[in-house]
């Protein structure tokens, strides 16, 4: 991934944050706990990794949204704070996603993790996409507050420019500039897209409009499963290409990431309805029943949660998608060779097509695939 092949290795690669990076440096030097935040993709966590390398520091990450309780914080951030590096080295302690902490469902948490600030003996940073929740008034009071700002398109373009250049890929300026305003100061989406969208080393900027589908679904995903207001959760579905069926199956896939507990039961259930009423559609053909099947899927799910969650959730595509996929693929290459053994034995596809198991033994024959004029795929197939 170009992501990773151009994170920064030091201070001076860090783009467009020259005073948030200055103000980090000297905080680390000096052990002065830091707050970081600012929009997602501005280069936060990179940076405190390229500072490091370049201070030749330890680092200790640590996801806020993996121990969110006071027990939990004090354990893991607790012992890390008094612990010396492995290596004899300076270390950092880095808490990320720092909102993933909720002000209700982690009762104690945030007050955990104010007592334990001074105690710490190594650098600390703190990382979040937005501080001003009024959850984090008192750990605001303790910290060194460093934003990192959006980036501006030109700074963007040129970034792009250079990776383009060392990448060798052939582009048009505008295209360039194109990704760099639809960034919207993200340099990572930005970067991601300059890769999505090159093939055979061209620039084509209509090989990103899969991935607008999929970020389609994503943002759809989001307003269902962070919102608590049954018209936003209702109004998820304007806009989008995917249908219920295709809907289901990724709150299926993501819902254990996003609820759990009584949340994750009561969201499986709306599930579940949303299911029989997509029965009785199929059976009796009564499509005005997709208004109670969006609704489940929608309202249903987003209100099964007594809180909103915070913190980036990576959502994925749903496995069963891709079995579907990966079966529809063997059922193409078994349905064209079976037209092709049909056509020359003068017989039944679909006889074949329900007999194939009998018939593979000897469509394995190398002088039988030449007969045939099967493809190399359609070989591989047989002898798979």
């Amino acid at each position: 991934m170009f992501t990773q092949k151009y994170a920064p290795k030091n201070s001076k690669e860090i783009v467009g944050q020259d005073q948030a990076i200055q103000r980090l440096k000297y905080n680390l030097e000096n052990k002065t706990p830091s707050l970081i935040h600012g929009e997602t993709g501005v280069g936060k966590t990179s940076s405190v990794y390229a500072i490091a390398n370049e201070l030749n520091y330890e680092i200790l990450e640590l996801n806020a949204s993996d121990f969110r309780n006071k027990a939990q914080i004090s354990s893991v951030i607790g012992g890390a704070a008094q612990q010396q590096s492995l290596f004899m080295k300076g270390k950092i302690i880095l808490v990320d996603e720092l909102d993933g902490i909720s002000g209700q469902k982690d009762r104690g948490g945030l007050q955990e993790l104010n007592k334990l600030l001074p105690l710490v003996k190594h650098p600390i940073v703190l990382v979040s996409n937005d501080i001003w929740n009024k959850k984090f008034n008192t750990l605001r009071k303790k910290l060194d507050l460093i934003e990192f700002h959006s980036l501006d398109p030109t700074t963007i373009f040129d970034f792009l420019k250079e990776i383009a250049n060392k990448e060798n890929i052939n582009f048009e300026e505008q295209d360039l500039k194109f990704l760099s305003r639809s960034a919207k100061g993200d340099l990572r989406a930005a970067l991601n897209d300059l890769q999505f969208s090159t093939e055979n080393n061209i620039l084509d900027l209509n090989l990103l409009s899969e991935r607008a589908q999929t970020q389609e679904i994503f943002n759809a995903l989001k307003l269902i499963f962070k919102t608590l207001d049954p018209k936003i959760a209702l109004s998820s579905l304007d806009n989008l290409n995917e249908n219920l069926d295709e809907v289901f199956l990724w709150l299926e896939e993501n819902l254990p990431k996003e609820y759990s507990e009584k949340d994750l039961e009561r969201a499986f259930d709306y599930l579940s309805k949303a299911d029989v009423f997509k029965g009785r559609i199929r059976r009796r053909q009564y499509y005005r029943y997709l208004v109670y099947e969006s609704a489940f899927l929608t309202a249903g799910v987003a209100l099964s949660k007594k809180e909103k969650s915070s913190g980036f959730v990576n959502y994925t595509k749903p496995s069963r998608i891709l079995k579907m996929f990966i079966s529809k693929m063997r059922n193409s290459k078994k349905l064209s060779i079976s037209k092709a053994l049909a056509e020359k034995t003068h017989s039944s596809t679909k006889q074949i097509m329900n007999n194939f198991g009998f018939y593979r033994g000897f469509l394995k024959n190398n002088e039988v695939i030449e007969e045939l004029e099967l493809t190399d795929d359609e070989a591989n197939f047989l002898k798979t």
